[in-house]
C-alpha cells in the first residue's frame, strides 16, 4: 500500500510536466509535417532516427564511452569541489589563497580552456575527463563554500561551548546546514558535466556522443542530430533527478542524526 501511494504521488507530480510537453510535441509535429521549417524534422522522424541509431549498436558503444568519461570527471570534480569548498568556507587563509583562482577560472570561457587541456593531456580520453572536471568543479566548489558560510554562528559557538572540535562541528552543525547548497551545486555540476563531456568529445577527440553529433551534423542529418540532442537532455535530466533523490535521502538521514 505504501509503495502504491508513492507511485500515485510520483505520477501526480509528473502529470503537469507531461501536460506541458504534449502540446509542444503536437505543434512540432504539425509544423514539421507542413514543411514550414524545412530544417526541423517532425518528432516522428526524430524518434525513427533515434531507433535506427540504437539498432546499429554504435549509439550504445559511443554512449558508454561518453558516460565513462562523464563519471570519472564528475566524481573527481565532486570530491575535490566538496573538500575545497569546505576548506574555503571554514578557513580564511584558504579562502584568500584559493578564492581568487576559483573566481578567475570559473569566469574563463570554455573555448579558452580546451586548447590548454589538449596541450597538457593530449588528444585522448584524459583531456575529455579534464574538460568534464573543469565544467563541474567550480560550481560545486562555490555552492559548497556558500553553504558552509550559511551555518549559524550561534550554533557554532554553542557547540564550541560544549567542547565540540572541528570534526564534530562539521558533522553535526556545518554540513547539515550546508546540505541544500551542496546538493544544488551537485545538480548544477552534473548538468555542466554532461555539457563538458559532449563539448570535449566534439572539440578534442571526435568520439562518443559528441563525435556522433559532429558526424551527423556534417552530413546534414537533422533528424539524427535532434535525436542525439534529446538523448543528451534525457541523460542530464535523469542524472539530476538521481542527485535530487540522493539529496532527499541524505537530508532525511541527517535530520535523524
Amino acid at each position: 500500500m505504501r509503495d502504491a501511494g508513492r507511485v500515485r504521488r510520483w505520477l501526480r507530480a509528473r502529470a503537469a510536466g507531461v501536460a506541458a510537453v504534449l502540446p509542444v510535441l503536437v505543434a512540432w509535429e504539425v509544423v514539421g509535417r507542413a514543411g514550414l521549417l524545412p530544417a526541423v524534422p517532425p518528432p516522428s522522424r526524430v524518434a525513427a532516427a533515434g531507433v535506427a541509431l540504437a539498432a546499429r549498436g554504435q549509439l550504445w558503444q559511443d554512449g558508454l564511452r561518453t558516460l565513462a568519461a562523464l563519471a570519472a570527471g564528475f566524481a573527481l570534480a565532486a570530491a575535490c569541489g566538496l573538500v575545497l569548498g569546505v576548506l574555503m568556507g571554514r578557513f580564511r587563509t584558504v579562502d584568500a589563497v584559493c578564492g581568487l583562482y576559483v573566481d578567475l577560472f570559473q569566469s574563463t570561457p570554455a573555448a579558452a580552456k580546451v586548447p590548454v587541456l589538449v596541450l597538457l593531456f593530449g588528444l585522448g580520453r584524459a583531456s575529455i575527463v579534464a574538460t568534464v572536471f573543469l565544467f563541474a568543479f567550480f560550481v560545486i566548489t562555490v555552492n559548497t563554500y556558500a553553504g558552509v558560510r550559511t551555518a549559524s554562528p550561534r550554533l557554532i559557538e554553542m557547540a564550541r561551548s560544549f567542547g565540540a572540535g572541528e570534526a564534530v562541528l562539521l558533522r553535526r552543525v556545518i554540513l547539515p546546514a550546508a546540505l541544500p547548497m551542496i546538493f544544488a551545486g551537485l545538480r548544477l555540476g552534473i548538468g555542466r558535466a554532461v555539457n563538458g563531456a559532449v563539448l570535449g568529445e566534439m572539440l578534442i577527440s571526435i568520439v562518443g556522443i559528441g563525435g556522433l553529433l559532429m558526424y551527423y551534423g556534417g552530413a546534414f542529418r537533422a533528424d539524427a542530430v535532434l535525436a542525439l540532442v534529446l538523448l543528451i537532455v534525457a541523460v542530464a535530466g535523469v542524472l539530476m533527478g538521481a542527485v535530487g533523490m540522493l539529496e532527499r535521502r541524505v537530508v532525511r538521514w541527517a535530520g535523524r542524526g
